[in-house]
C-alpha cells in the first residue's frame, strides 16, 4: 500500500506541476501584458492608390482585439491604448479587396496606406500622369471574382463591355470579344497559353476561376507577347501576389444556388513572409438539372472538382523561382432533348415549346450525353535581373484528356463515342531592357490522339504540332502621348493521320505548313488632364485549326455533324480601332470604343440546309467555308456617382458581321447588347459593414443581321432580364463573415438567347436565388 500511495502522490505532483504550466502558457502572458505601458497609439491615413485622393469610411480592424475604426474626410483613422505586440491589421472598403498587415508594434506607429480601387470597377476612367493599368487592358479583380465564384470564365467577364458567351447550356461556353471567339481567342492561364480541346462552342476552358485573383483582357502590343491565334484580344488569369505574412492565412467560399439545387464551395490557403510563399485550394462543384420558367432541363447537371498549388522563392532581390499546379476535372450533362432519333423529330423539335424527354421532376442524374474532362496543368518561372534588365525562363507541360458520351443502341452508352488525350509543352526566354523594349522566343509542342475504346470513325484525326515563335515590342511614352510597336512571326509545323471519310476507310497522311506574322502600331495622346485617345491598326495572321480542316463526324455537345474543309487557307485580318475615354465632370466619366476588322479568309461554320439521319440520330449538318468579311462595331460605358453612396453605369455594345464574298451576314455574331447597374453603399448599419445593393437591368436585342441561309430557325426575339444582390460584412461576428444574397431573373423571363446553341431545342434558366459566403482568416 505504501508503494501505491507514493505512486499516486508523485502522479498527483506531476499533474498540477502541468496544470501549473498550462495555466502560465494560458494567462501568464496575459498577466505581463497587463503589466506593460499599454499607451501606444497606431495612427494611419488610407488614399487611393491611383488619384491619391484620401478615402473616407474606410474599416480598419484590429483582428486579435476585434476593435474597429472608421477612416475621416481625411482618410485618417486612429487607434490608443495599445500593448505592445504583434497584430493583424485589416483594411477593407465597399469595392475594395482587403488589406491584410501584419504589425510589431513596440512604440507609436504611423502608417500610410493606399487601396486598389478601380481594379475591381470596371471601365474607370483614370487620367493621371501615371498609369497603374494601360489604356488596353480592361480587368476584373479579386472581389468580382469571389462575387463570381460559382460562375464559368466566360460568365465571370461577361460584365466587360464588348463582351459576351457562346454557350452550350448553363455551365459550357466560351468568351466572345467584339465578335470573335474559339479558334480566334486566346487564354493565358499563370503565363501558359491554355490548351485543351477548345475547338467548339460547347467545350469551356479547363480553369478554375477561383484559381484566379485577377482577370485581364488584353489587346495591343502587349499581346503579341503572347503565342497563340488570337486575331481579338487575350485573355490573362494570374493568381496574384501573396501576402507578406509568416502566419497561415487563407479563406473559405461557399455559394448556393436554388436553380439547379447546387452549390459551389472552395478553399484557399497560403503563408508569406520570408523568402518563400506558398499557397494551396481546392474547389468542389455540384449540380442537378437546371429550369426554365416552366420545365425542367432534363440531364443538364454538373460535377466539378479542382485543386491548385504555387511556391515561390527569391534569392537577394535578383533570382526568382515560381512553380505553379492546377489540376480541373469535369463532367458536363447535355439536355437530353437536343439528340433526337429521327428526321420528322428533329424538325419539330425546333418548334416545341417544351422539349423532347422532358420530366417534371428534378434530378441530379447524369446520363448520356455528357461530357468527361481532365486537366493538368505545371508551369515553372526562373526571373533573373541583369545589368541590362532582366530575363525570363517559362516551362509549362500539359495533359488533357476528354470523353464525350453519346446516347448509343444496345446499352453501349458508357462506352465514349469520343476519346482524346493531348500533351503540349511551352517553353520560352524573354528579355526586357531597364525601359522601352521586349523580346523573346517561344517553342510550342502538342500530341493529341484518339484512344482506341471507342469503337467508331474518331472526330478528329491524330497529329502532331509544333510552332516556333519570335516577337519584339516597344513601348514609350513622352510628355503627352506614348507609343507603341509590335512584330512577331511564327513557324508552324503539322503532321496528321486520318480515316478517310469514304468507305472503305483507308489511313490518310497529311503535313502542314505555316509561316504567320503580326505587326501592330499604336498612339495614344493625353488632350486635357482630363481626356485621352487611342488609335491603333494591327494586322494579324493565322493557320487554320486541326478541327477546322480535318474534322468529320458527330460534335455531340453542340448536337450536329462538322465536316472539316482541307482547302482551308490561313487566315488574316487588319483591325483598326480608335479609343476615347475621359471625364465630362468629376463625376461622369465616359469610355467609347469603336473599330473595324477586315479579314481575308474568314473562316467559319457553315450550317447546311439539310440535316443528316444516321444509325445514332437525326442531327443539323455544318460545314467549315472561307470567305472575305468585315466586322464593324463599338462599346460604350457610362459611368455617373451621384453621391458618394449613389453609383450608376451603363454599357452598351453592338458588331455587325457581314460576309463579304456572297453578301451575306456571318452568323453566330452577338446582337445589341446594353447593361446597367444602380448601386448603393452603406459603409455601416447596426451589425453590417461594407453593404452594397446593386440592381442590374440587361437588354439583348434581337439579331435582325441574319439570313434564313445560315440557320435552322428564326434568331429568338429580345429580352430583358432584371437581377438583384445584396452584401456586406457581419460585424457580430468576430471573425467578420461577407455574405452575398442575389436573385437573378427577378421576373422569372422566359426567353432563348441567340448565342446559346441549346436555343435551337429549349428555353434558357428561370429565375435563379443565391446566398454566397466567404471568410477570410
Amino acid at each position: 500500500m505504501p508503494v501505491v500511495k507514493q505512486i499516486l502522490k508523485s502522479s498527483l505532483t506531476l499533474l498540477l506541476n502541468k496544470l501549473y504550466y498550462i495555466f502560465f502558457l494560458s494567462f501568464g502572458w496575459s498577466l505581463t501584458v497587463a503589466a506593460q505601458n499599454c499607451f501606444i497609439t497606431l495612427a494611419g491615413s488610407v488614399s487611393d492608390s491611383h488619384s491619391g485622393s484620401p478615402m473616407e469610411d474606410v474599416e480598419a480592424y484590429i483582428v486579435e482585439l476585434g476593435k474597429e475604426n472608421w477612416t475621416d474626410k481625411k482618410g485618417g483613422f486612429l487607434f490608443t491604448g495599445l500593448c505592445p505586440n504583434t497584430y493583424h491589421l485589416i483594411i477593407q472598403h465597399v469595392g475594395c479587396p482587403p488589406e491584410r498587415i501584419l504589425l510589431n508594434l513596440t512604440g507609436d506607429t504611423t502608417l500610410q496606406l493606399s487601396l486598389e480601387h478601380h481594379v475591381n470597377m470596371l471601365h474607370e476612367v483614370d487620367i493621371h500622369d501615371k498609369h497603374d493599368h494601360p489604356f488596353y487592358e480592361e480587368k476584373v479583380g479579386i472581389i468580382a471574382l469571389e462575387e463570381n465564384s460559382h460562375k464559368s470564365v466566360a460568365s465571370s467577364i461577361s460584365s466587360i463591355a464588348g463582351v459576351s458567351s457562346i454557350s452550350n447550356g448553363a455551365d459550357i461556353g466560351l468568351p466572345v470579344i467584339h465578335g470573335l471567339s474559339g479558334n480566334r481567342l486566346t487564354i493565358i492561364n499563370n503565363g501558359v497559353v491554355h490548351s485543351g480541346q477548345q475547338w467548339g462552342a460547347d467545350h469551356s476552358p479547363e480553369i478554375d476561376l477561383n484559381s484566379a485573383g485577377e482577370i485581364t483582357l488584353v489587346s495591343g502590343a502587349a499581346g503579341l507577347r503572347y503565342p497563340g491565334t488570337h486575331m481579338g484580344g487575350i485573355l490573362i488569369l494570374e493568381s496574384g501576389k501573396i501576402p507578406s505574412d509568416p502566419h497561415i492565412h487563407g479563406k473559405v467560399g461557399s455559394t448556393a444556388e436554388f436553380n439547379g439545387r447546387g452549390n459551389t464551395t472552395n478553399i484557399q490557403l497560403y503563408q508569406g513572409g520570408g523568402s518563400s510563399q506558398w499557397r494551396i485550394g481546392s474547389t468542389l462543384k455540384y449540380y442537378g438539372d437546371r429550369h426554365t420558367p416552366t420545365y425542367y432541363l432534363k440531364n443538364t447537371g454538373t460535377r466539378q472538382a479542382h485543386a491548385n498549388a504555387e511556391f515561390h522563392r527569391q534569392w537577394q532581390n535578383k533570382l526568382n523561382w515560381d512553380v505553379k499546379y492546377n489540376y480541373f476535372s469535369a463532367q458536363y450533362g447535355i439536355l437530353r432533348g437536343s439528340h433526337i432519333g429521327n428526321l420528322t423529330d428533329l424538325e419539330s423539335a425546333y418548334s416545341r415549346a417544351i422539349p423532347f424527354y422532358t420530366d417534371s421532376s428534378f434530378s441530379t442524374a447524369l446520363d448520356a450525353p455528357r461530357q468527361w474532362v481532365r486537366h493538368h496543368q505545371f508551369k515553372s518561372k526562373f526571373s533573373r535581373k541583369i545589368a541590362e534588365g532582366e530575363i525570363e525562363w517559362h516551362t509549362g507541360i500539359q495533359r488533357n484528356q476528354r470523353r464525350e458520351y453519346d446516347v448509343r443502341r444496345s446499352g453501349r452508352s458508357d462506352i465514349p463515342a469520343l476519346s482524346l488525350l493531348q500533351y503540349s509543352v511551352q517553353n520560352e526566354l524573354f528579355w526586357t531592357d531597364k525601359k522601352y523594349i521586349e523580346a523573346g522566343y517561344q517553342f510550342l509542342g502538342k500530341n493529341n490522339w484518339n484512344v482506341l475504346e471507342t469503337g467508331i470513325t474518331p472526330l478528329l484525326p491524330n497529329y502532331t504540332a509544333f510552332t516556333n515563335g519570335l516577337f519584339i515590342t516597344y513601348d514609350r511614352d513622352f510628355v503627352n502621348f506614348g507609343v507603341e510597336m509590335a512584330g512577331r512571326y511564327d513557324y508552324t509545323f503539322r503532321n496528321i493521320a486520318k480515316l478517310s471519310n469514304t468507305i472503305p476507310r483507308i489511313p490518310l497522311y497529311y503535313k502542314d505548313k505555316f509561316s504567320n506574322f503580326s505587326f501592330l502600331g499604336r498612339i495614344q495622346s493625353r488632350l486635357s488632364t482630363k481626356w485621352q485617345v487611342m488609335s491603333e491598326i494591327a494586322l494579324r495572321q493565322r493557320p487554320p485549326e486541326i478541327n477546322e480542316v480535318y474534322s468529320f463526324g458527330l460534335h455531340q455537345g453542340v448536337s450536329g455533324i462538322e465536316e472539316g474543309n482541307i482547302n482551308l487557307k490561313k487566315e488574316s485580318g487588319i483591325k483598326s480601332s480608335m479609343h476615347l475615354r475621359g471625364k465630362l465632370t468629376k463625376a461622369f466619366h465616359m469610355d467609347v470604343r469603336a473599330y473595324a476588322h477586315f479579314f481575308d479568309g474568314f473562316i467559319y461554320l457553315l450550317p447546311l440546309q439539310e440535316p443528316r439521319l444516321t444509325i445514332r440520330g437525326a442531327f443539323p449538318v455544318f460545314k467549315y467555308e472561307q470567305c472575305d468579311a468585315r466586322l464593324v462595331g463599338g462599346d460604350i460605358v457610362f459611368k455617373l456617382n451621384f453621391s458618394k453612396r449613389w453609383n450608376l453605369s451603363t454599357s452598351w455594345a453592338y458588331v455587325h458581321g457581314s460576309n463579304l464574298t456572297d453578301t451575306l451576314p456571318l452568323n453566330y455574331m452577338p446582337p445589341l447588347n446594353g447593361r446597367h447597374v444602380l448601386s448603393y453603399e452603406i459603409p455601416e448599419l447596426k451589425n453590417w459593414s461594407g453593404l452594397k445593393a446593386e440592381l442590374e437591368h440587361s437588354y439583348t436585342g434581337k439579331q435582325w443581321h441574319w439570313d434564313s441561309s445560315l440557320d435552322f430557325i428564326e434568331p429568338p426575339g429580345s429580352y430583358n432580364l432584371f437581377n438583384f444582390h445584396i452584401g456586406g460584412t457581419f460585424d457580430a461576428i468576430k471573425s467578420k463573415p461577407k455574405f452575398r444574397i442575389g436573385v437573378l431573373n427577378i421576373l422569372n423571363t422566359s426567353y432563348r438567347d441567340y448565342l446559346n446553341r441549346q436555343r435551337y431545342f429549349a428555353g434558357a434558366l428561370g429565375r435563379n436565388f443565391t446566398l454566397s459566403w466567404i471568410q477570410h482568416f
